[in-house]
């Protein structure tokens, strides 16, 4: 009898979750594309941190130096090689 309890109590609460996230639209689709903007992507924001101070600075060579391209590599088919 109380497992019945709780699976009633359990389809209540679903549903009850159902009826409170339908929700009402009052804005138009221009009201909503005028207060998103025109979509342009912020900038990452640099945080200074004082920990910066005590780690020695990568020069921009060196760090354009460690840069490797991925290699692609293209596999063989075993009928060309017989």
């Amino acid at each position: 009898m109380i497992v019945f309890i709780y699976v009633l109590v359990g389809i209540a609460a679903v549903s009850f979750g159902f009826y409170l996230g339908r929700g009402t639209y009052s804005q138009s689709i221009e009201d909503i594309e005028e207060r998103l903007g025109k979509g342009r992507l912020r900038r990452a924001k640099r945080h200074f941190m004082w920990l910066n101070y005590l780690k020695p600075e990568d020069r921009a060579s060196k760090r354009r130096r460690s840069h490797q391209p991925m290699r692609r590599v293209i596999p063989r088919d075993s009928e060309e090689s017989s």
